[in-house]
């Protein structure tokens, strides 16, 4: 489990340490990451909460979800880039 902030939302420190996660390696590229079951026992977090992630960790291009199979890091490269204003 980890520590969580008070003046931030569960949902956003999550998606913050997972991202973390992934742009620094510890979820290698093409490679799944640990499951919803798994997240939600190591982080002491509701299922839905750690799915919301994933889903935007997916709309972010950061992941794909293949149904039956997992959610795997996307290449690098199909990183979708932040716009710029």
């Amino acid at each position: 489990m980890i520590e969580f902030d008070p003046d931030r939302t569960v949902w956003a420190q999550v998606y913050d340490l997972l991202r973390e996660r992934i742009e620094g390696g510890v979820y290698k590229e093409r490679l799944p990451i640990p499951s919803i079951a798994h997240l939600e026992q190591e982080l002491g977090i509701a299922r839905q909460t750690v799915r919301k992630v994933i889903g935007k960790l997916a709309d972010d291009g950061l992941v794909r979800v293949i149904g039956g199979k997992g959610t795997f890091v996307r290449p690098r490269e199909d990183w979708q880039q932040p716009e710029e204003e």
